[in-house]
């Protein structure tokens, strides 16, 4: 019999934080740290039982290719939003992170991709340098927001790594994609999108650069699913 091969992408956002809607197959608690506990939900991708996907993106535009290209779609919320319990707390994000990645590599997945939007996306930078992932990608995230230090983690992270920022946004977001660019190690890529100042998951969905937006993150996913 044919071994099947599970892969997976994280991704991780602080915008969209509820659990998703149409398509859930299941949800249950994971455990994040400290006795708090991180909901997650696993929706369906119709015809690839192989291929897992955690997901917190704005789904709504950017799920129905995931799934189109054979992606499973696992959601979590951070602690403090959504569904998910305790305080919020952008010191503790990784934790809740590598607590959504572990729970879903105890389904059975074992090819990891990281995706984050503003504090998701630093959040993905510090969880991609101590777990063993197949590529990251950084939308709008700062360098750092209290504890979560993003910027001391990124010589660690020697995953393939996507940067993505509006050009029309806050210095602080522009500068930190930058930076953390500069301080990353090959192989990595920025994308400054010009045109917009919109931030985050925001970008996604931009009338005017949504579409790029969202063709940027596919691509990388696609490239490193192995």
């Amino acid at each position: 019999m044919r071994a099947v091969r599970r892969r997976l992408i994280v991704v991780p956002v602080l915008v969209v934080l509820a659990a998703c809607g149409g398509g859930a197959a299941s949800g249950s608690k994971g455990s994040a740290a400290a006795g708090k506990s991180v909901s997650i939900t696993v929706p369906v991708a119709p015809g690839s039982p192989q291929t897992i996907v955690l997901d917190a993106v704005e789904r709504g535009r950017i799920l129905p290719t995931l799934l189109d290209q054979g992606f499973h779609v696992l959601t979590f919320d951070f602690r403090g939003h959504g569904l998910s319990g305790g305080t919020r707390d952008p010191s503790r994000a990784a934790i809740d992170l590598k607590g959504a990645i572990a729970k879903i590599r105890s389904l059975g997945a074992s090819r990891v991709l990281v995706v984050g939007a503003s504090m998701g996306g630093t959040a993905a930078i510090v969880a991609a340098a101590t777990e063993d992932l197949a590529g990251v990608v950084s939308i709008s995230g700062p360098a750092q927001i209290d504890r979560l230090d993003a910027a001391a983690a990124m010589t660690k992270v020697r995953e393939p790594k996507l940067f993505i920022v509006g050009r029309g946004d806050d210095a602080r977001y522009t500068d930190g994609a930058r930076s953390l660019f500069a301080a990353a190690s090959q192989p990595k890529t920025i994308r400054v999108v010009d045109g917009t100042a919109a931030h985050g998951t925001d970008l996604l969905v931009d009338a005017k650069v949504g579409s790029q937006v969202r063709k940027l993150i596919v691509d990388f996913l696609i490239a490193h699913r192995g």
